[in-house]
């Protein structure tokens, strides 16, 4: 009787273990696509029947998290097969602040304020001009070889003066306001020839013989002194109006060697306006930029007249902090006349290509 029990103790539990085997689910290890991340997410389809829909591979969709950096990166999450990266469009190329700075489209230099700005200039000027000077008795009819005189003196061909000459031009300006500057320019000439006398003719109060030899020499000072504004200012171009004060000091000396001289003095204080115009051209890599630059003026008052144009390329190269230097080459004509009355009168002219270098600080 005591070995019956523990064969009903063993039926029972066969039996138990036979009933718990039957109803348990079969189970299967799915690895989940991204690991050690808690952001990963893993979402399951919609079956009719939720409670009854078994968990297998197929039945599994996952979705890899996408995060976003301040960038503007778009970064899918890690251990991901499928990786797309979207960049930024950037209009602005970003420039190192120990590298020099990167020039991607054509510009002036801009000028700083309380800046100064000098430059020396050389025309290779064809130096002309016609004068009438009479004094004493022979200021109105003179009767000679030539008889009733009324011609005006050729500086070049009557009287010896050289008609190719290389002149200096010195100018400064400083800018005190962004659009407001003063500048100061000075052109020192003294001229000097010899020659045989073509015609006989009447200059001051002597008489210079055919045939015989001249000495002639010419000074001058040109002093332009005033103020520049520039109302329109862009990136790629300026224009500027000036107004200056104009100032010539001029002496004119002709000699007949063994004979006499005399000696013509002229006196101009004129006003001049006019415009300035720049635009850019080309601007390379590190702000190097080629520009073209015109510039005219009139002057008036003091029974006078005159003129001062001016064209050509400037290069401008930037040297840092800045300042910056440029090279400019072009063509200048200026003219200066003045009648006093029939027996004085004066007509000067110098044109021809000038080169230019200059310092901006």
């Amino acid at each position: 009787m005591l070995r019956s029990k523990p064969y009903k103790v063993l039926v029972c539990l066969l039996f138990l273990a036979t009933m718990c085997a039957a109803d348990a689910s079969a189970y299967s290890i799915i690895r989940a696509s991204a690991v050690g991340s808690s952001d990963d997410l893993i979402v399951p389809g919609t079956p009719q029947d939720p409670a009854r829909q078994e968990v297998s591979p197929k039945n599994l969709e996952v979705r890899p998290v996408v995060q976003a950096t301040p960038a503007g990166d778009v970064k899918p999450a890690r251990n991901t097969r499928h990786v797309r990266k979207v960049k930024p469009i950037l209009k602005v190329r970003p420039v190192s602040q120990s590298a020099p700075q990167i020039c991607a489209s054509c510009f002036l230099p801009w000028p700083k304020e309380k800046g100064w700005q000098t430059d020396a200039e050389v025309l290779f000027a064809r130096t002309k001009g016609k004068i009438l000077w009479r004094r004493g008795s022979y200021w109105g009819y003179w009767g000679g070889y030539d008889g009733f005189q009324k011609a005006e003196l050729d500086f070049n061909s009557d009287m010896g003066l050289p008609d190719h000459n290389a002149v200096g031009t010195f100018t400064i300006s400083y800018r005190f306001r962004p659009k407001w500057s003063m500048r100061y320019s000075l052109m020192p000439m003294e001229l000097k020839g010899t020659g045989i006398v073509g015609k006989t003719f009447v200059f001051g109060g002597n008489i210079y013989s055919l045939g015989q030899n001249t000495r002639i020499q010419w000074e001058r000072w040109y002093h332009r002194a005033g103020l520049v504004y520039d109302p329109i200012r862009t990136y790629t171009g300026r224009v500027g109006v000036f107004g200056e004060y104009v100032r010539i000091d001029e002496k004119l000396a002709v000699i007949q060697v063994g004979c006499c001289g005399d000696t013509y003095n002229n006196e101009l204080n004129m006003g001049m306006a006019g415009l300035e115009f720049e635009r850019c051209l080309k601007t390379g890599r590190f702000c190097n930029t080629l520009s073209i630059q015109c510039r005219a003026g009139v002057a008036f008052l003091d029974q006078a007249f005159g003129s001062d144009v001016s064209t050509g390329l400037k290069y401008t190269v930037p040297l840092g902090n800045g300042r910056g230097g440029f090279v400019e080459g072009g063509y200048r004509y200026l003219t200066f006349k003045k009648g006093y009355s029939d027996a004085q009168k004066i007509d000067t002219c110098m044109d021809g290509g000038f080169l230019k270098v200059g310092l901006v600080f």
